[in-house]
């Protein structure tokens, strides 16, 4: 899983279109996805926070799973399997692993959220293009409305 990590967080296109027929990777994205919701909480344990962490993470990957299928899908007719996106999503929530550094105030917890949104959503355009084929404007646009899902989640939960 490792392995996995260390590929999704260098964004290697052939890593995330093999993923769109690993039924195997979707426990391991889903770990990967729990284990980015509970970074910021590190610095605050509490096994209350812990729980609402992994559930909003997981919800939250949802919701960026649906933002980007649906783009894809609806916005420029291409055809997808939302569990391959789901799991793609999953391996691109890599990108929240500086977030163990927001839970930290000042600018070093700025700095991470900076570089924690830049790095998802350049994972989500890779996610984009292994899955759906797209090119870069519909690639960019249909990125962004991941990171607004994502934007949005944070509201929500």
């Amino acid at each position: 899983m490792l392995s996995q990590m260390i590929r999704a967080g260098r964004l290697d296109r052939p890593f995330y279109e093999s993923l769109l027929f690993d039924n195997y990777a979707t426990g391991n994205a889903v770990v990967i996805v729990i284990i980015a919701g509970l970074l910021p909480q590190v610095w605050l344990f509490s096994p209350v926070g812990a729980a609402f962490a992994i559930l909003g993470s997981i919800l939250r990957a949802g919701l960026v799973t649906a933002a980007v299928w649906a783009a894809a899908v609806y916005i420029f007719k291409r055809h997808g399997n939302p569990r391959a996106t789901f799991r793609m999503v999953g391996f691109a929530n890599v990108a929240f692993f500086p977030l163990l550094l927001a839970g930290r105030p000042g600018l070093l917890g700025l700095v991470a959220l900076f570089i924690t949104a830049l790095w998802f959503f350049l994972a989500l355009r890779t996610v984009v293009g292994a899955q759906f084929d797209l090119d870069h404007p519909e690639n960019s646009f249909v990125a962004a409305t991941g990171l607004l899902g994502w934007y949005l989640s944070i509201i929500l939960f």
